[in-house]
């Protein structure tokens, strides 16, 4: 039995796969000494997006790794196998990276299975020094079927992988399920190939899974330190080390210890683990990163969350109550509404702002931040206002402030309105979930047979992940409206890619 650490692959996930070069440091004097055989540094992508250099692993990481862990012990990392359409993609990725790892591990979709092993076959005669393993997704979905395993064995048969590791990608699997799961395993014939398992901690059950899977003889185990994991995270490492009767004995020093302090202070501020609304959504069926985005990135209190996931609407269909009551927004055509976002800047010159606009038009604010950023002008606004609440962003709003405001409407979420909540204004409802509140905002735009939206106070502010991921949302947001036909215009200075308009020039 192995030990494969993927603290820095798998905890990425909650630091955009950026650690420090300190953290870093510590980790692999850690690992050095511990009973780790196998330690996956993070991934090999070539995906355009702002993650950190462990998600584009680079040669200089993987030289130090290299220098400062044990001659025994392995480097690993991994690719996302929907990532890759040709095998000159893994060529490509693999080409300057191979001579500093042992291994690669693919992250694959069972439905993928007959493309990857088409793909694979050329590219493992040119890195021969490479062990080529497989990540076996969504184990709860497809664990019942007894004809499964043995079909996924045939199909590997002869194929000349060296892993194939069964992942319980949502957490939803029990003990008693991965028992189930291990005998179906251990009585199919002699394999050609080891047995791995990555269980996530959805239902606190990872490190008990991982047990069981042990004690059926699998052979490479995966783990992090602390648990640190995409959603809930993942079984512990230095738990399992602890249990394990003869691993235990080999664990010596202050190493490990420093480690586990550095990372108890980054589990204060990413707050990961199981609770509630990762159970829920494992066992039922939902997707982790579904959960992960609606704490996480849409930051949903846990009873917010579950209510999203227990109530799905097709986001490509979302339809609105209501719409009678918006009658005097429908009609004013002559003017464009404009679409405040929470940028700070509203602060600064927004008294200038409101001073040059339309008087008629409405003002559409984007959430909460935009509200109370309007609030702290102290001025009295004679534009008509609507006040877009998506998700549990009521929880955010004290109803009784409004009265400061020329307020027309409200368009909210209807599973998300508070029951006691006495509105006596308009209210138009959405039966979405957790929708962007731009992409909501369009949505009633156009359902008011509006084609224009002007934008204003979209700053941005790319140095916090938290904005920094709104923004990539709002940006997914604007570019769905404009293919639905809305015309944007941003009347100041913003990170959209929209087209601009100086309210100051004539």
């Amino acid at each position: 039995m192995q030990i494969l650490d993927c603290t820095l692959r798998d905890g990425g996930y909650y630091t955009d796969w950026n650690f420090s070069n300190h953290f870093l440091n510590k980790y692999l004097k850690a690992v050095s000494k511990l009973p780790i055989s196998i330690v996956e540094l993070g991934y090999l992508s070539n995906k355009e997006d702002q993650n950190g250099p462990f998600f584009h692993l680079e040669k200089n990481i993987l030289s130090k790794a290299r220098s400062q862990l044990r001659k025994n012990q392995k480097i690993f990392a991994m690719i996302n196998f929907k990532e890759i359409k040709k095998s000159k993609n893994l060529n490509y990725l693999l080409s300057d990276k191979s001579k500093y790892l042992d291994g690669i591990r693919f992250a694959i979709d069972p439905k993928d299975i007959d493309k990857f092993l088409r793909l694979i076959s050329p590219v493992k005669k040119k890195f021969k020094n490479l062990s080529f393993n497989v990540n076996l997704m969504y184990a709860s979905k497809w664990y019942k079927d007894e004809n499964f395993i043995s079909t996924i064995f045939q199909k590997f048969k002869n194929k000349k992988i060296d892993t194939l590791a069964f992942v319980d990608s949502y957490g939803a699997l029990t003990p008693d399920e991965i028992t189930d799961l291990f005998k179906q395993i251990s009585e199919s014939k002699k394999l050609q190939f080891k047995i791995g398992c990555h269980f996530h901690n959805n239902c606190g059950l990872a490190l008990a899974n991982t047990i069981i899977a042990k004690n059926f003889g699998c052979d490479i185990i995966d783990t992090t330190f602390r648990g640190i994991g995409r959603g809930a995270g993942n079984a512990e490492t230095e738990l399992f080390l602890a249990i394990d009767k003869l691993l235990r004995k080999k664990i010596s020093g202050f190493e490990l210890t420093n480690l586990l302090e550095e990372l108890d202070e980054m589990k204060l501020q990413l707050k990961w683990g199981s609770s509630f609304p990762y159970a829920f959504a494992a066992r039922n069926g939902v997707s982790q990163s579904v959960i992960m985005d609606l704490i996480q990135k849409k930051r949903m209190d846990p009873g917010s969350a579950i209510k999203a996931i227990s109530k799905p609407a097709d986001p490509k269909n979302i339809s609105f109550n209501r719409l009678k009551g918006f009658s005097k927004f429908r009609r004013n055509k002559k003017s464009t509404p404009i679409l405040i976002g929470g940028g700070s800047s509203l602060k600064n010159y927004g008294e200038f702002f409101l001073d040059k606009i339309d008087k008629k038009a409405f003002i559409i604010l984007s959430g909460s931040r935009a509200l109370f950023n309007l609030l702290s002008l102290n001025i009295k606004i004679k534009n008509p206002i609507i006040q877009i609440a998506s998700g549990s962003e009521f929880k955010k709003i004290n109803i009784k402030i409004f009265k400061k405001l020329n307020l027309y409407g409200i368009i909210a979420e209807k599973q998300f309105i508070p029951k006691n909540m006495n509105f006596k204004g308009k209210l138009l409802e959405s039966d979405s979930v957790a929708l962007n509140p731009v992409l909501l905002s369009g949505l009633a735009v156009l359902k008011n047979n509006f084609k224009k939206l002007n934008f204003a106070f979209f700053d941005g502010n790319p140095q916090s992940k938290k904005d920094r991921i709104v923004m990539e949302e709002t940006e997914e947001a604007v570019k769905d409206l404009s293919k639905k036909g809305l015309k944007m215009v941003s009347l100041t200075k913003s990170y959209l890619p929209l087209k601009t308009k100086n309210l100051w020039l004539n």
